[in-house]
């Protein structure tokens, strides 16, 4: 059963062809994410017939989408960017529970929306958020490898917060890329009514920032980002529920990047082993 939310989604998509594939992957999926969903592609694709082909992919999935097309947008860059107008429009409407925005290769699942969900009560009093890690593979059905983290994490120095059982906890990945936000109305509010939603906030560049969320705002004393991955403590590994595929798998097969080159299962270590 879909979680009981009502989702605003925004997914920013620059028009190439060569791209659909991972579009209709995206929408085949957003069904089970929310009971009820509101999904709108922003989008730089100007004529009638660009237009057509993309509600074509939402119609395949029982998908009425909406397209936003800004204009006067000046720089392509700033395409991330145009998704808050419909997002201030999405938030002004008291029916919509929860607002995710993501680039339109990233493939969001149920569980990792129940993940988010539970993780964000949980995490609730401490003023940090549940985060997801990207990641690619090398072969279809095979290992997966962590995108946007390029050596081991020494995970006793990391700043962490852990259940009362110990067993399970969340700890902080400096500057972690998620190229989403996930967000419920309380914490919508403050995105929107705070820095992080100026462009000219943040450590990133002008197209990755649109999708920071609160990920550099408010943080709190002792940690690097207000963003948190969850763990089993005692198995020392990755909480397979907050990974989300980044679909091109672009870094993974390509031996020259230096992204994707660890596998999730090897990515917490001890200070040891990683010495």
């Amino acid at each position: 059963m879909s979680p009981a939310i009502k989702l605003a989604v925004c997914v920013a998509f620059h028009f190439v062809p060569e791209r659909f594939q991972y579009l209709d992957a995206l929408c085949a999926n957003f069904p089970a994410l929310a009971r009820e969903l509101d999904v709108t592609i922003v989008t730089n694709a100007q004529n009638e017939r660009e237009h057509k082909e993309i509600l074509a992919i939402g119609t395949r999935h029982g998908l009425a989408l909406s397209l936003f097309v800004p204009r006067g947008m000046g720089h392509p860059y700033l395409l991330p960017w145009s998704h808050f107008e419909v997002m201030r429009e999405k938030h002004a409407a008291p029916s919509f529970t929860h607002f995710m925005y993501l680039e339109d290769d990233l493939l969001v699942r149920q569980e990792t929306i129940l993940y988010l969900l539970q993780a964000r009560e949980f995490l609730r009093t401490t003023g940090l958020l549940p985060s997801v890690l990207r990641v690619e593979q090398k072969t279809p059905g095979g290992q997966w490898y962590a995108t946007d983290v390029t050596a081991p994490i020494a995970i006793d120095k990391c700043s962490k917060v852990v259940d009362q059982t110990g067993a399970f906890g969340f700890f902080n990945i400096p500057e972690l890329y998620q190229a989403m936000y996930f967000l419920d109305r309380e914490s919508m509010t403050e995105h929107l009514s705070g820095r992080s939603s100026n462009p000219d906030f943040g450590i990133w560049k002008i197209r990755e920032r649109a999708a920071q969320g609160l990920t550099f705002s408010k943080v709190p004393e002792g940690f690097a980002s207000r963003i948190m991955v969850p763990y089993h403590v005692a198995a020392g590994e990755i909480d397979e529920r907050c990974l989300v595929h980044h679909l091109p798998n672009n870094y993974a097969t390509n031996p020259k990047a230096k992204h994707a080159k660890i596998k999730v299962v090897d990515l917490l270590q001890t200070d040891t082993a990683v010495l």
